[in-house]
């Protein structure tokens, strides 16, 4: 027997043919003839043609209720299916910025690897929105993030804390005037240890400086733009780029400042063309998320979860 549920409900879903075509891609007249077969098999009509638009009759009202109730049921059973492959799944596919992917990421999971050598773990970086909705797509297991978006489907899990610093030219003349918060790269290295510390400074000194901000779609455009706001300007944009490190190799050319992570100075070779800051704003430190869907836990991705918050002790 055909199954025209689908098509049925299509047409009650857009009260009428001629977009319930549209939608499925499929001529009004070939849509309108497999309706009346189904309404042949049933021996009853199931749409009131008469109303504009188009009505379900007593009978339809029975047919659709029963056809809502079998796609339920056949959308349990998917994803019943579904999550028995997922357990089975020896794949974790990790979504986040190329800056974690590139330097932070792979030595992190190491250990994790160690354990686990017949994983696969496979990346994908992107920007926030579009990870939020590769995770909810099923295309992603777990996403690092540094920001916490708004979704009932998604579980996060606090990670760790990082620093937005300010990089600037070493050329720039208002390092001279800034002295007592400049740090040289060698020194911002040893910031942590007793006496290597500086104040940090009001972010209103650089109003008139050319930023390199980050491109919209993450947490550190906005954030840039808030500590900006707070500091009573709004920064004169150079230029936008996407990638951090883009931007941070654009301030060791001198072509202006950048927002950058305070753990880039691991990652990258020491230089004398860059100059380090920490911005006197709460808005400067923020919370890094893992963050997986709810509904497609298993015990791999645990696993790697908890390997990843035990191998983090230190803020980035």
């Amino acid at each position: 027997m055909a199954d025209y549920k689908e098509y049925v409900y299509a047409v009650y879903q857009e009260k009428g043919f001629s977009r319930a075509a549209q939608k499925l891609f499929v001529s009004q007249p070939w849509l309108s003839a497999v309706v009346k077969k189904e309404e042949e098999r049933i021996g009853f009509p199931i749409f009131d043609r008469r109303s504009k638009p188009i009505s379900l009759t007593p009978e339809g009202e029975y047919y659709i209720t029963r056809i809502e109730k079998i796609m339920a049921l056949e959308k349990e059973l998917e994803d019943h299916f579904q999550a028995l492959k997922q357990q089975n799944h020896r794949e974790i596919r990790i979504g986040s910025s190329m800056f974690f992917i590139t330097y932070v990421l792979p030595k992190l999971l190491e250990a994790f690897q160690g354990r686990h050598p017949d994983v696969t773990l496979s990346f994908t970086e992107g920007d926030s929105d579009m990870l939020w909705e590769k995770l909810a797509d099923g295309e992603l297991d777990l996403v690092l993030e540094a920001e916490r978006g708004e979704r009932s489907d998604v579980e996060f899990q606090p990670w760790q804390s990082e620093e937005l610093i300010l990089a600037v030219p070493t050329e720039n003349p208002i390092n001279a005037r800034l002295k007592e918060y400049c740090y040289d790269f060698a020194s911002f290295c040893r910031r942590r240890e007793p006496g290597g510390s500086k104040p940090r400074v009001p972010l209103r000194e650089f109003a008139e400086q050319p930023f390199l901000l980050l491109k919209e779609g993450n947490d550190s455009h906005g954030r840039s733009l808030r500590m900006c706001e707070e500091a009573g300007f709004r920064p004169q944009v150079e230029m936008y780029v996407a990638q951090l490190m883009t931007a941070y190799y654009l301030v060791c050319e001198g072509r202006g400042l950048a927002f950058v992570r305070s753990s880039i100075s691991e990652c990258v070779a020491p230089t004398d063309a860059v100059r380090f800051y920490q911005i006197d704003s709460a808005l400067a430190v923020r919370d890094v998320y893992l963050a997986y869907a709810k509904n497609r836990r298993n015990a791999l991705v645990d696993s790697l979860v908890q390997q990843l918050l035990e191998e983090s002790t230190r803020p980035l």
